[in-house]
């Protein structure tokens, strides 16, 4: 089976009826075309749809998807893209549709004017990226805060009412929340977490700023409770914000709080004082300009599904 008998069309809009077939095919999950359309519609950025699709006789049967990100400093900004979704039908594995997918998706991005793509490596990821020249930048530390508690939040994920345990979260949170923008204004590359962001990241998924001590956490909850992002100002503070964080947690029927941080950032200092990192994601990049990754902060909020 060579190449000819394939086509390839970048995402549009009437295409996302053939990557929900896909998920539903390949790892037997069902993604509501709302959920796709709001993950892969980054146009407040002024760039959406880095993604291509493989077909066969007219028959969706690998993606390749990316999501365009705003990256900022005290001095620039610049546009990323974080690959995150790739996957093809198993009897047409092996043909070269992802290193095709790929490069016709880098393409488009050097079009766009994005710096580098880049991934938080899954075994897989790592191994199919050697083949289109990626590079390799540091990995991640995760920090798991156990709490004793009866684990509600995973049985209601097992029983499918995440619909009403998010009401009753956002409810809770409600004197907790914190409205502001975080502070873009350092020295290195960040992702810029501000209303736009916020706003589509909401879109699939549902967010919390809140505030305990002099600490902002930006959270996510389902079956765990993830912290995508945190600012604090002193050990003491932070110290004072996780026995916070673990009463939250308690109530909500969560029985793990999840970092994941660089291991040369500031919040691993701070986590680092309190429990033992573990290892975590390799990130892996590929530019397509002059770039510093040690320029670069990456945090767990940048990843698809947080």
């Amino acid at each position: 089976m060579d190449d000819l008998q394939f086509t390839y069309k970048r995402l549009e809009d009437h295409l996302f009826e053939d990557v929900q077939f896909l998920f539903l095919t390949v790892f037997n999950k069902k993604k509501s075309i709302t959920y796709l359309k709001n993950k892969y519609n980054t146009s407040f950025l002024g760039s959406k749809y880095i993604c291509y699709l493989a077909y066969h006789n007219n028959q969706p049967v690998a993606f390749y998807g990316t999501i365009p990100q705003q990256f900022t400093s005290n001095s620039k900004s610049i546009l990323v893209a974080h690959a995150c979704d790739s996957f093809t039908l198993k009897n047409f594995q092996g043909k070269g549709l992802h290193y095709n997918l790929a490069m016709k998706s880098y393409e488009l991005m050097k079009a766009e004017g994005i710096k580098f793509v880049y991934a938080y490596h899954s075994e897989n990821t790592y191994f199919s990226t050697k083949k289109l020249g990626w590079l390799e930048h540091k990995n991640m530390k995760r920090f798991h805060f156990y709490i004793h508690t009866i684990p509600l939040a995973k049985v209601i994920q097992k029983l499918n009412l995440e619909r009403i345990y998010t009401k009753f979260c956002a409810v809770y949170l409600k004197k907790y929340l914190n409205s502001k923008e975080t502070d873009s204004s350092s020295k290195k590359l960040k992702q810029a977490y501000n209303k736009d962001f916020i706003k589509y990241k909401n879109g699939f998924n549902s967010h919390y700023f809140i505030q305990l001590n002099s600490c902002s956490f930006w959270i996510k909850i389902d079956a765990v409770l993830h912290v995508g992002f945190f600012t604090c100002d002193t050990d003491e503070n932070f110290k004072k914000a996780i026995s916070k964080l673990k009463k939250i947690a308690f109530f909500l029927g969560v029985n793990e709080i999840l970092f994941q941080v660089l291991e040369d950032s500031k919040e691993f200092q701070f986590l680092s004082k309190l429990e033992k990192g573990k290892p975590s994601w390799l990130i892996g990049y590929l530019p397509f300009d002059t770039i510093n990754l040690n320029d670069v902060e990456f945090n767990y909020a940048d990843l698809d599904t947080f």
